[in-house]
């Protein structure tokens, strides 16, 4: 059996992961500071953010070690080496890759990979997934969740894609171990939307999925 690390602390005791991505770097660190502030133990920087592992290595170096970062939109295995050297203590892709996965065993960090169907999910298990992030969840939403989490009651699943303040509670009464929310977390804060809506935002997304646990 190919050995797999546990999902992260933060990620398990808060149920959310905070997916940043965006198309410039000026605001990274204020939203990352942000979504720390108001309770957010466990942020992804997409890699195809600009600035993505500069805004890692600087977060790293002023957040407290309590709070998880890890870099998303992972595809290579020089991806995967170039995210840890920068601080990512867990790796999240779109997809399920054998050769990151090895890297993320050989760098000794979670591995969330994407996946959609059954086999895509057994697959990502497999090849020693922390957990599986099912992805694009919003396509297909909670009830298809819940099919999915029966036959897989011993698989971690992370839905990612459409999840919000709204609607995160249906996704962890489905089976979800936790959810990842993007866009309708985030808003326009990285494109100077207010501070305080991200942290209002945060705050009804961390309460949805504690009340719903």
């Amino acid at each position: 059996m190919i050995p797999r690390l546990a999902p992260g602390a933060a990620l398990t005791a808060t149920g959310v992961v905070a997916v940043v991505r965006g198309t410039r770097a000026d605001r990274l660190a204020d939203v990352l500071d942000t979504l720390a502030s108001a309770g957010v133990r466990c942020l992804e920087i997409t890699l195809n953010t600009p600035g993505a592992l500069d805004g890692l290595r600087a977060a790293r170096h002023r957040l407290p070690p309590e709070v998880e970062l890890g870099a998303g939109t992972v595809r290579t295995a020089a991806e995967a080496s170039a995210a840890v050297a920068a601080g990512a203590t867990f790796l999240v892709a779109p997809d399920t890759s054998a050769e990151v996965a090895a890297a993320a065993r050989d760098l000794g960090v979670a591995y969330y990979p994407g996946a959609l169907t059954p086999g895509e999910v057994a697959r990502a298990w497999d090849l020693g997934a922390s957990a599986v992030k099912v992805f694009p969840a919003g396509t297909l939403g909670p009830r298809y969740l819940r099919a999915l989490a029966e036959p897989f009651r011993d698989i971690p699943l992370l839905p990612t894609g459409g999840i919000g303040p709204d609607t995160a509670a249906d996704y962890i009464a489905a089976g979800a171990i936790a959810v990842g929310s993007g866009g309708s977390l985030i808003g326009d804060a990285l494109d100077g939307g207010p501070p305080a809506a991200l942290a209002d935002r945060a705050g009804r997304l961390l309460a949805a999925v504690a009340a719903a646990r």
